[in-house]
């Protein structure tokens, strides 16, 4: 593990890092915090396991086993009852967050399985995997309701705006596309990008969407104009991209091992973070802004207050 470090101004009110976490045998692949625990996150591993933590103990909660293969993405659902995993084993499981950690699973693609995202209601699932598809699915009964077809090679990321109404998705094809989670279709499809789109993060009034590049950009769209409104390069090869859950700040990761902070109304990054050996690969804000954790290659997590933020 590398000496965490900080850049941007030396002030009181810098973000700072509170917890290291070692636990997973290897990389990290995603964060998610658990919606009305403020001191509960889990992380999902190519290990083949999520780890539930606690903030309080800095110590690992539960261990969650079952998955054959890389744990390719964690969530809570927003009521807080499931944290669902999905895996390259190309299935998706349903976990009850408790120590016992009871599941069900369901085979969701007949290849590995990249992304999932919870409706905000809690009552939907979207997956996206390797067989080109983003699937919808009834969160209470594991049905399948729809698919939505027109990406040309893998989907790296799938995300339901807010409003449950639309869904965003990028795919090894180097698109973004827009969908209408109703009809299934394909509303609109942002190309040109430099590099690939890798991650997508629909901004909290569903205004907007910010997408990590592999190029080392981040970019962010305007959905009523369909232009892209913000431009950066922060990295040699962005991995994630989050929004604080309140205020207009934009968490990004890279393979370089940073993770910058960037002030959107500003334009311009004012923080950059440092502790990971190796790629910084997941980046996520608390549902009350008061932390974000990052989890890296170097198996290790590492939980920040951000602090910047009154």
């Amino acid at each position: 593990m590398a000496k965490h470090q900080l850049t941007g101004s030396s002030k009181e009110n810098d973000p700072f890092l509170k917890i290291v976490l070692k636990g997973h045998k290897k990389p990290i692949t995603d964060i998610t915090f658990h919606p009305q625990l403020t001191n509960q996150f889990s992380t999902s591993s190519a290990d083949g396991t999520l780890m539930v933590w606690n903030m309080v103990n800095n110590s690992r909660s539960y261990n969650y086993i079952g998955h054959t293969n890389t744990v390719t993405g964690t969530e809570y659902s927003p009521d807080a009852r499931i944290l669902a995993s999905c895996s390259l084993d190309q299935t998706v499981r349903f976990w009850t967050p408790t120590i016992k950690g009871d599941c069900s699973e369901f085979k969701a693609h007949i290849k590995p399985i990249q992304c999932l995202n919870f409706s905000k209601d809690s009552s939907k699932l979207i997956t996206g995997a390797r067989d080109k598809a983003i699937k919808m699915w009834d969160v209470s009964t594991k049905r399948f309701i729809s698919s939505f077809l027109g990406h040309n090679h893998w989907i790296r990321s799938a995300k339901f705006f807010s409003s449950g109404k639309v869904i965003a998705s990028c795919s090894e094809d180097k698109t973004v596309r827009i969908w209408d989670a109703s009809s299934g279709q394909c509303v609109h499809t942002f190309t040109g990008q430099e590099g690939i789109p890798v991650h997508v993060a629909p901004y909290p009034n569903d205004n907007s969407i910010a997408v990590a590049m592999s190029s080392g950009a981040v970019r962010i769209y305007e959905l009523r104009s369909r232009k892209l409104q913000q431009h950066y390069i922060l990295h040699t090869e962005t991995t994630y991209v989050a929004w604080h859950p309140f205020d207009n700040y934009l968490l990004t990761s890279g393979k370089d091992g940073h993770v910058r902070i960037v002030d959107v109304m500003e334009g311009r990054p004012i923080y950059t973070v440092g502790g990971h050996d190796g790629g910084v690969t997941s980046v996520k804000f608390s549902a009350d802004g008061e932390y974000f954790a990052t989890g890296g290659e170097d198996n290790y997590v590492m939980l920040w207050k951000t602090n910047f933020i009154f």
